[in-house]
């Protein structure tokens, strides 16, 4: 099993095995919830095949971060961005 974060990505990182890759979050307790023996877990968001879907599922995820958009077109622009950085971290021949 190999790790990989990056900070551009986080609070999600990746686990690749020989068979696929593995999207998950670090999640930590709201406030609200919390107790004295809370801590940061990880909760899996899928599994897939393929590195470039991965990579656009991280982008949908780090777009829907914010609550809200005045117009589609703010948010095509922000998940536009967010797509183009975090492609922009591998080779295009990986792609």
């Amino acid at each position: 099993m190999t790790i990989i974060r990056d900070p551009k990505i986080e609070p999600f990182f990746i686990k690749k095995d020989a068979y696929c890759y593995a999207l998950y979050e670090t999640v930590t307790p709201q406030e609200q919830y919390a107790t004295e023996d809370s801590v940061p877990y990880e909760n899996v968001i899928g599994f897939y095949t393929d590195f470039a879907n991965l990579l656009t599922k991280v982008a949908s995820l780090k777009t829907s971060e914010k609550d809200s958009y005045e117009c589609i077109q703010d948010y095509l622009d922000q998940y536009t961005q967010t797509r183009e950085e975090i492609k922009n971290l591998i080779p295009k021949s990986i792609l």
